[in-house]
């Protein structure tokens, strides 16, 4: 048995590698502020082209309250970036150098909030192109098991011990030494998809119809403009085609923001959208349309929060 991961966020993705794992047998706690249960059943199902003929699975998992006192050595954070900084500090005092932190969530920006918390734990950055939605609580399911990449926040490039686990687990799991581009990347994609699902309530392949290409194409153009300005040309040069292919690949999802914004919770505008906008070059090109898309989806998180 290997050792155990204890997971934070266990949503649509960190379900979803909580499966995963556990199918190579290895060890899996789910971290909690509420649930009282000593554990915790999640079902995943998955598209044909994700995994064919296979039906749903049942996995059950330890639980345990983040108050605990005993030490942490592998911990996975999957939660929404505007709630990462007070999750990760709820679990600091179970953290040592011996400790492995991975990060694995939207937007950029968040591990240098982390790190300061983390003391002298060794940190990771993820990110994943799959494809997970949560129909209930405990029910989960894959579209596309896409690409995860995982790399080093730090200095440090060499791959860690448990990288062959994840690998067995997933059908493509790659180390990235540099991970932020991988990061960036998403981030780009996310700029485009997210506001614009969220705010027309749309189902991710909605986009690529006539009703929706064309502010689709102008999003893309000025997320292009942006990268560009930073140098970053080669994202900037594949940003219409990654949109395209995630748009098909999930063409029946609902994104995160889409489904926050419906439900009045707060969205990850700010770790998107807003820091392309405002922190990606010092001198950022003029981009109205993106602008007015994060302007509408603050205005509307407003109103939909003091509603609830």
């Amino acid at each position: 048995m290997s050792q155990t991961w204890h997971v934070l966020g266990a949503g649509a993705i960190g379900g979803w590698l909580a499966c995963e794992l556990q199918t190579v047998d290895c060890a899996i706690t789910l971290l909690n502020h509420r649930d009282t249960e000593p554990t915790r059943r999640l079902t995943l199902s998955k598209a044909a082209n994700a995994a064919p003929n296979k039906a749903p699975i049942s996995f059950t998992f330890e639980q345990e309250p983040v108050s605990q006192e005993s030490a942490i050595s592998a911990l996975l954070v999957c939660t929404k970036a505007w709630a990462t900084e007070a999750a990760v500090q709820s679990v600091a005092h179970r953290l040592s150098k011996n400790t492995q932190v991975v990060l694995l969530g939207n937007g950029m920006g968040l591990a240098e909030r982390v790190i300061p918390l983390i003391g002298d734990a060794a940190l990771i950055l993820g990110s994943t192109t799959a494809g997970c939605r949560r129909n209930d609580r405990n029910r989960l399911h894959l579209s596309s098991a896409g690409t995860t990449y995982l790399g080093p926040a730090g200095a440090d490039s060499n791959p860690p011990s448990w990288l062959p686990l994840w690998q067995r687990s997933l059908t493509q799991c790659h180390w990235q030494p540099d991970i932020r581009s991988i990061l960036l990347a998403k981030t780009a994609v996310n700029a485009v998809i997210n506001p614009l699902t969220a705010i027309h309530q749309v189902k991710n392949g909605a986009l690529l119809k006539p009703q929706l290409l064309s502010s689709t194409e102008a999003a893309i153009t000025e997320v292009q403009r942006l990268l560009t300005a930073a140098g970053e040309t080669a994202i900037a040069d594949a940003l219409p085609s990654r949109v395209k292919a995630i748009c098909q690949a999930t063409s029946e999802n609902d994104s995160s923001m889409k489904v926050d914004l419906a439900r009045g919770n707060p969205t990850e505008i700010e770790w998107i959208l807003g820091w392309l906008l405002t922190q990606l070059v010092s001198e950022p090109p003029a981009t109205p349309v993106l602008q007015a898309l994060y302007d509408e989806i603050q205005a509307t998180e407003q109103v939909r929060r003091s509603a609830s």
